[in-house]
């Protein structure tokens, strides 16, 4: 939450035909944060034709040992092959092979749909006695017909509810799977009306039965015979696909072998081989999802050539995409950040300290419980339209931030209507200017702080150490704050004193650290101690500069107080003058208000934030992170 989540790099690559279904998966998934590929190391082989071959090979020969259940054993030696003959060779063998075995699984298929037919035949003809009646005799019967079908289970109870009162009448045997065989007797001048009626139900045929010729005895007897001979057939096929298996089990693990040692000769860089039918992706994910997202595309043919876990202090860091991961409060107060700059990959991710900072500011900004409600309204209201609902926690927040500094400091829509809890701006200005100041000091510190961290997490000693921004700076920094404090109020001089060396040590370190260490390593450099000499003087004046830009806080907050007894004295004339025009005048007025200082003050702790508190720490640079989703 303090940091960018910690994500991780993948080289993948897929087929052609695959390549519509892998980017629906990334879409559904909308995990995957897809770079524009620039691998500098990804080379045109030499095999890289070879190397897919292979490796579609290989997934055929483990889906054959899988389905023979081939036991594989652990071979202690093995010999160095042409990966070429060895692609050449296995595309043969396993095109014949799979050739000859997806017929003997089709005929399969083929009588298994026969014996399902067979099972409702069978269940419609025992509807039927034994006799010697021809079964035709009852099909084409000039008044009486009889069909014979299925339908589904569920459409049962409609068929009935349909029919009845007509003069069908139906017999159903018990359900096969999720149908119901069904026989129907029905008047000849009828036929059309029952079609409809079984259009609607999803009535489909037996077409088996209603060819069927003969006596209905003759007719059970051949049906037992049918069902023999298919089981008969089924078990001759299927013995002869467990001959196959065992036939082929030592050539196929030979295969195999060949294989895994022809991939490992090609080593990775022919695995990363462009050719006309595979693509490959770079993408980052975050880490903490990886494990999911694999379990969920591991029926994809999405092959990992690379996977990085992208350390904070890896040379790759710089390329790995930013995703900032605030709980639902904070999460708005991204965009702010966003329109800053992307943080850094390595950097620290400013949401929590921004949003605390920015509604402290913008409460004591424009500290008026009345206003502050008007926003909290308007912030609600926005979470009725569609298209706002986004934006409507930030009036809402900054609302309930003016509220609270509302109470504090007594103000209702510009009067005092009770005491305040903490003190008046407009009555104690000079509390109000060293208050801000007070928030300026530690906004700035916080600052420094979180650069020291950034740093920390970096290992960058020499900018820890030596640089203005970073431990000497922020010494600097309270020395010289404690030093004009210790000052002011005529402490002892020792104190002073002390306050001051640390201060001219301070200012050693950053002028002269960096340019001893280059001197120690590189020779001295006299450019390179003009350029930290001239850090010292710009650290100075900004360290001033930022820390004063503060007193703007107050300023607006006394701003605010005499807009508004402005608006309250032109309403009390309008009064005299028009009578009603006093409230009309009051409710415009206020706002007005709202709006203009309401966006002054938000572009005003916008700016604080920005250049007085960014600018101690905030890298930009990073890569936002944006998962293409569907």
């Amino acid at each position: 939450m303090w940091v960018p989540e910690l994500m991780s790099r993948f080289l993948l690559a897929t087929t052609r035909e695959d390549l519509t279904e892998v980017l629906e998966f990334f879409g559904r998934e909308g995990k995957f944060h897809v770079v524009e590929f620039t691998d500098e190391n990804l080379l045109e082989p030499k095999y890289g034709e070879t190397y897919q071959n292979l490796t579609e090979q290989k997934d055929r020969i483990e889906s054959i040992i899988e389905y023979f259940d081939v036991n594989v054993k652990r071979e202690s030696f093995v010999h160095a092959v042409d990966a070429t003959e060895v692609a050449k060779e296995a595309g043969e063998f396993l095109n014949e092979f799979q050739v000859e075995l997806g017929k003997k699984q089709e005929r399969l298929k083929e009588l298994k749909t026969s014996e399902t037919e067979l099972n409702i035949i069978a269940e419609l003809l025992a509807l039927f006695p034994d006799s010697d009646a021809s079964i035709q005799d009852l099909g084409e019967n000039r008044f009486l017909r009889v069909l014979g079908g299925i339908i589904p289970v569920e459409e049962k109870e409609n068929l009935l509810e349909v029919i009845e009162g007509m003069d069908f009448h139906l017999y159903f045997r018990p359900p096969q799977i999720d149908r119901i065989p069904v026989m129907i007797f029905y008047p000849a001048e009828d036929e059309e009306m029952l079609n409809k009626i079984l259009k609607q139900v999803r009535f489909n045929r037996v077409e088996g039965f209603n060819l069927l010729e003969g006596s209905i005895s003759t007719l059970k007897d051949s049906i037992e015979i049918d069902f023999w001979e298919i089981k008969e057939e089924r078990a001759t096929i299927q013995g002869s696909i467990r001959e196959m298996g065992e036939d082929v089990e030592e050539r196929i693990l030979g295969l195999r072998r060949d294989v895994d040692v022809s991939l490992k000769e090609l080593q990775w860089v022919n695995r990363m081989a462009r050719t006309e039918q595979v693509f490959f992706i770079e993408a980052y994910l975050p880490s903490r999802m990886v494990s999911e997202i694999k379990e969920r595309g591991k029926e994809l043919n999405l092959y990992i050539i690379e996977e990085e876990l992208i350390n904070r202090r890896s040379k790759n860091a710089e390329k790995a995409p930013t995703k900032l991961n605030n709980l639902s409060l904070f999460r708005p107060f991204e965009f702010l950040i966003k329109t800053y700059g992307i943080p850094s990959y390595r950097g620290i991710d400013p949401t929590i300290p921004t949003t605390i900072t920015f509604l402290l500011m913008y409460g004591i900004m424009f500290g008026d419980f009345g206003h502050g409600l008007v926003l909290i309204l308007l912030g609600i209201g926005l979470c009725f339209i569609r298209l706002l609902r986004k934006y409507a926690l930030f009036p809402i927040v900054m609302g309930f931030s003016s509220v609270i500094f509302g109470i504090l400091f007594g103000e209702f829509f510009g009067m005092h209507p009770f005491d305040p809890i903490w003190f008046s701006p407009f009555e104690n200005t000079e509390k109000a200017m060293l208050f801000a100041i007070y928030l300026g000091i530690g906004m700035i510190s916080v600052g420094f702080i979180i650069r020291l961290i950034e740093e920390g997490l970096n290992g960058d000693k020499e900018e820890l150490f030596l640089s203005g921004e970073g431990l000497p700076g922020f010494i600097f920094y309270l020395s010289i704050i404690l030093l004009a404090f210790s000052l002011l109020n005529n402490l002892s001089k020792k104190v002073i004193i002390t306050e001051a060396c640390v201060t001219a040590i301070a200012i050693l370190i950053v002028a002269l650290g960096k340019p001893i260490k280059e001197a120690i390593s590189k020779g001295f450099n006299t450019s390179y101690l003009l350029i930290s000499l001239g850090e010292v003087i710009h650290l100075s004046l900004a360290m001033i500069s930022n820390t004063l830009s503060f007193i703007r806080v107050a300023a607006f907050n006394i701003g605010h107080v005499i807009l508004t007894i402005s608006i309250i004295t032109i309403a009390d004339m309008m009064g005299e003058m028009v009578g009603v025009g006093k409230y009309s005048t009051l409710i415009t007025g206020h706002l007005f208000i709202i709006a203009l200082e309401g966006m002054i003050v938000f572009i005003q702790a916008l700016r604080l934030e920005y250049y007085e508190f960014y600018s101690r720490f905030f890298k930009k640079g990073g890569k936002l992170y944006k998962p293409i989703k569907i």
